[in-house]
């Protein structure tokens, strides 16, 4: 169990190899929380049904609980779940916890809310590290242009395609590549 705390996504994984761990993609979000220490419990928040997910602090203990029915879309549960990493790894020391919702977790909710935004730009990050991103959108264009012998990849097929590669959504992976600067 890691019980340093990482201030970029970047920093984390870097740890994270250091020690052993296999990265790939799609990263595998649930041994990040494993190793971590962090204890994720899928369950519904009967004291507010607008919640996706939420981390508390017990005992200086991280527990993440994820709504099932609201995360039923995988790339969702990861991002959820990634985000709530990011509280951990950036605020757990500035609250006893967060309880976010679809508002929380919009790039549009969040503009006004540091910690909110922190944690979406660091799980974006977690889960679609740049050099990650690099390598495969070579890969696809190379191949798309050796297949279809042409030299413009569409940019639907691109982002479904890495999309798919990394486990995200396409909004999360077009926003991402935007913010890289790769479309």
């Amino acid at each position: 169990m890691i019980t340093t705390k990482f201030t970029s996504a970047r920093e984390l994984l870097e740890h994270l190899t250091s020690n052993g761990f296999e990265m790939d993609f799609p990263i595998d979000i649930d041994e990040i929380a494993n190793e971590l220490g962090i204890k994720v419990i899928y369950s519904s928040d009967n004291n507010n049904p607008q919640t996706i997910g939420k981390i508390e602090f017990c005992d200086g203990k991280p527990i993440v609980t994820i709504d099932p029915a609201k995360n039923s879309y995988e790339p969702r549960r990861r991002f959820t779940l990634a985000h709530e990493i990011a509280h951990y790894c950036l605020h757990a020391n500035k609250t006893k916890g967060f309880v976010d919702t679809r508002k929380e977790m919009s790039r549009g909710g969040t503009f006004w809310d540091a910690y909110e935004s922190e944690a979406n730009t660091f799980a974006a990050q977690l889960l679609m590290p740049k050099n990650f991103i690099i390598s495969q959108a070579k890969r696809i264009i190379t191949q798309y242009k050796q297949e279809n012998c042409t030299e413009k990849v569409p940019s639907i097929y691109f982002i479904d395609r890495m999309s798919d590669a990394f486990g995200v959504s396409s909004p999360a992976m077009e926003y991402r590549l935007k913010n890289i600067g790769i479309i």
